[in-house]
């Protein structure tokens, strides 16, 4: 992969990515993307690092709006591989994948920090696709946190997994558009590992002996 992805993804992620050009406009664009917005990117600056001509960038994708629809179309696919064991009731597979599922929800964050309604119009199909997304993803979190409880690894009263939940939404999206400003100079892979770290020191209350102990574990690799 080209130097303006390397490091910037996860290995799963950069996985998805051949060395074909597309697949490099692609990567180089969700990096871009994640950095500075989908607003602010050009296509010009997409071709530029990605070392094509613009024209070749227009010869795969007619706007930023097609790279956007091919973006969506991977982070359905990969999560979906991620989560191929989500209703396991082993707690170390339940453990894993939540650190697993979010890796790609960060890889791909500019599709849940940046505000589509003042980006795309009204009548734009990439407009109700990715709303969709930010439905299910929401929906998923507070679904793996009903699946933790039930297997034990969360211990929760009645009334807590929704409050819960919206708490870790609430966090995990302002880090993804605050963690960027606050440390530009931050590798991602920091920034990303400090995001986990929040979203389960909120959780640390609730936590069982069993699931501290594989978060402590997976935290520490």
């Amino acid at each position: 992969m080209t130097d303006a992805t390397s490091g910037m993804l996860t290995p799963g992620t950069l996985d998805l990515f051949s060395k074909k050009t597309r697949d490099q406009i692609l990567a180089t664009s969700l990096v871009l993307f994640n950095q500075r917005g989908f607003g602010a990117v050009t296509t010009a600056s997409i071709a530029e690092h990605a070392d094509v001509l613009e024209g070749t960038l227009w010869y795969h994708f007619r706007s930023k709006k097609d790279i956007l629809a091919a973006h969506m179309e991977l982070l359905q696919t990969v999560f979906a591989l991620e989560n191929t064991s989500a209703d396991s009731d082993d707690a170390t597979v339940i453990i894993d994948g939540i650190f697993r599922s979010y890796d790609v929800i960060w890889d791909f964050r500019y599709l849940l920090r940046d505000d589509f309604n003042t980006l795309l119009k009204a009548e734009d199909s990439e407009l109700v696709k990715v709303q969709a997304i930010n439905d299910f993803l929401d929906g998923w979190t507070e679904g793996r946190m009903l699946h933790a409880a039930k297997h034990g690894l969360l211990n929760f009263r009645i009334e807590d997994p929704q409050a819960v939940s919206e708490i870790i939404l609430v966090l995990g999206r302002y880090w993804m558009d605050f963690s960027h400003k606050k440390y530009p100079e931050a590798e991602g892979s920091t920034l990303r590992y400090k995001g986990i770290s929040h979203i389960f020191t909120v959780l640390k209350p609730y936590l069982s002996k069993a699931a501290k102990e594989l978060v402590s574990g997976r935290l520490s690799a």
